[in-house]
């Protein structure tokens, strides 16, 4: 291939490129899609349909041509590639390189890169032209590789080496290249377009190693024609004034100088690459400086998307895990994706859900996705997919490319990205902690705060009424004998108390009690709050009105048949869960089979002798 790009000259090998780029833009989604997410980023959020399309199809096209020309790079001839260049900036680049004074080049992925290491020859003066690059995995790619870019006298230091070469290289003086703008798990989270994302620290480290003779300079190459480039080498780097021995301050400001010499052609990078992508650990470990420089510098939050369980009972357990990851990095924004159900209670929960899409409503969900105050925050960046709705699933997954994660017992889970095992091993555990326990163990975060103290939603704290909720939402097998809930009301008549009833089961309580008694019928659990706060007594089977009254602090009695109370009570102070053991306990089934309910055995003496 090399003895072929020799004979072909440079414009053939352009327009070859450029035909690969037309077709790799007409058959490859997945990086049509990568792109876009990109340039949203980089130059507006708000870009939608033939601008955006546009400004991707000529990406590609044009990031094809400038790498099908730099593997013609290493062939060139000197001359030929003379002919392809236009430096900007060679003395300013020569002066600030010599008498053991060190140019430090951050240079961005975009034009024809590789030219940077053939114009070494152009500097005979400098003793040292070095540049940092990372291996290629093949070995005989790798060699090749290598040889084209010392051939002409440029000095390359792998990463894998360690940083040795490179900080001797900076004390002695030179001009050192440092490919600065790709993501790395292992530097500093800091914006960079306003979006943070895993950025190198390298360029700050080896400047404060030069001790006052280093100068920050971002080179750059973009096109002026067809097969033909700029080589720009005097963009200088401000550091911050009082800020030279801050890794965090100057790292930012190489980040914005790059943004700058980006922008000029924002066409001519590299976007094909997922230069903001999120793996298992999404959490930002904190480093000294770091926090008041991303605060300053994020524009576009960090979106994740949370696609609850269809069950109302079942979501609800997830609060304490969406309050870990609302809190594990600043500019954490949630969106949860939920039935129609369940649509007014997570609006109200506005302290850490920023947007509410449903499933099942009048307007489709991909309708809102699409919707400006979704759309316009930026790309989104990470989903948790508890759902089993597979319509869900399709729907969200064209607004990727995100990272989606969840149990491996979802039906679902073969197109995830990463599975958590549903098995437990060991005591009976609440049932909220099956959902925190994985940003611990897989994502890395902080869930101690979350499993030691409750979530407590905002509720009615002025009310102190006494609730009665006999009937249950997971079905007739979790039950209270109606003549229990009689006697326990008589014995609670001077407290007036208040049937608590969900709509549908508004006829049966007019069956079992009467119309006389007080009594409060929701059409949606949500209204909940406007009702119960933490002065509130609810004695109620185990279902959503149990689960949500325990949830904005209410002394609650919880009677459990069905399921097991250490792994299902409600996680939230004053509830006390009462149950029988039995042999078929707990059945997890909706409708009982047996002669008497489970909890006829249990008495109103002991109900209210736990008051």
């Amino acid at each position: 291939m090399c003895g072929v790009l020799r004979l072909c000259p440079v414009p053939l090998v352009a327009g070859m490129g450029r035909a690969v780029g037309y077709g790799v833009w007409l058959a490859a989604g997945s990086r049509r899609r990568i792109v876009e997410r990109n340039l949203r980023i980089c130059v507006d959020p708000t870009l939608r349909r033939n601008k955006l399309s546009s400004m991707v199809r000529r990406n590609i096209v044009r990031t094809c041509m400038n790498l099908a020309c730099s593997l013609k790079t290493g062939v060139l001839t000197h001359r030929e590639m003379l002919r392809c260049i236009e430096i900007q900036g060679a003395d300013y680049f020569r002066e600030h390189g010599m008498n053991g004074h060190t140019v430090i080049s951050c240079i961005p992925h975009a034009g024809n890169w590789e030219m940077l290491a053939r114009i070494r020859p152009l500097f005979p003066e400098v003793e040292h032209f070095g540049s940092m690059y990372r291996r290629m995995s093949n070995p005989l790619l790798e060699d090749l590789v290598y040889r084209s870019r010392t051939n002409y006298g440029c000095e390359m230091f792998s990463k894998e080496e360690g940083l040795r070469p490179v900080l001797k290289l900076a004390r002695s003086g030179g001009l050192l290249g440092v490919l600065s703008d790709q993501f790395t798990g292992e530097g500093l989270w800091l914006p960079y377009f306003g979006k943070v994302t895993g950025v190198t620290s390298l360029p700050a480290l080896l400047y404060k190693r030069c001790k006052g003779k280093g100068t920050l300079v971002a080179v750059y190459c973009r096109n002026n024609g067809t097969g033909k480039w700029d080589v720009v080498l005097d963009h200088t780097i401000s550091v911050p004034e009082g800020k030279t021995d801050s890794i965090p301050d100057i790292t930012m400001a190489v980040n914005h100088a790059l943004e700058d010499v980006q922008l000029e052609n924002i066409l001519d990078g590299l976007w094909m690459h997922h230069r903001w992508k999120y793996r298992d650990k999404f959490g930002i470990d904190e480093q000294d400086g770091c926090e008041e420089v991303r605060v300053a510098n994020t524009r576009l939050p960090f979106r994740v998307l949370v696609a609850v369980p269809e069950s109302f009972e079942e979501a609800l357990y997830l609060l304490p895990a969406l309050s870990v990851i609302k809190k594990s990095r600043r500019d954490t924004q949630l969106l949860i994706v939920c039935p129609t159900a369940q649509e007014a209670f997570w609006k109200r929960q506005a302290g850490f859900v920023t947007h509410v899409l449903t499933t099942d409503g009048t307007i489709p969900l991909r309708t809102q996705l699409e919707s400006d105050k979704i759309y316009n925050d930026g790309p989104l960046d990470y989903l948790f997919m508890f759902s089993d709705n597979a319509r869900t699933l399709r729907t969200l997954r064209t607004q990727g490319p995100f990272y989606i994660c969840g149990f491996d017992s979802n039906p679902l889970a073969g197109r995830f990205n990463r599975r958590y095992v549903s098995v437990h091993t060991g005591p009976p555990r609440p049932r909220h902690m099956d959902y925190l326990t994985p940003l611990d163990k897989i994502h890395g975060l902080d869930i101690d705060a979350a499993e030691e103290t409750p979530i407590l939603l905002a509720g009615n704290d002025a009310d102190a009424s006494v609730y009665l909720a006999p009937y249950s939402s997971l079905g007739s097998a979790d039950a209270w004998p109606t003549e229990n809930w009689l006697d326990l009301s008589a014995r609670l008549a001077d407290k007036k108390p208040i049937l608590l009833l969900l709509r549908e089961d508004e006829a049966r309580a007019s069956a079992d009690f009467g119309s006389e008694m007080p009594r409060i019928v929701l059409d949606d659990p949500a209204a909940l709050a406007e009702h119960i706060g933490c002065g509130s007594t609810v004695f109620a089977v185990d279902g959503i009105l149990a689960q949500s009254a325990a949830l904005y602090g209410a002394r609650t009695t919880v009677f459990m048949a069905s399921r097991l109370p250490t792994r299902y009570a409600p996680f939230a102070p004053h509830v006390r869960a009462i149950s029988n053991h039995t042999p078929c306990h707990p059945c997890h089934s909706t409708a009982c089979d047996a002669p008497k309910p489970c909890l006829a055995a249990v008495t109103v003496d002991e109900v209210l002798e736990s008051q």
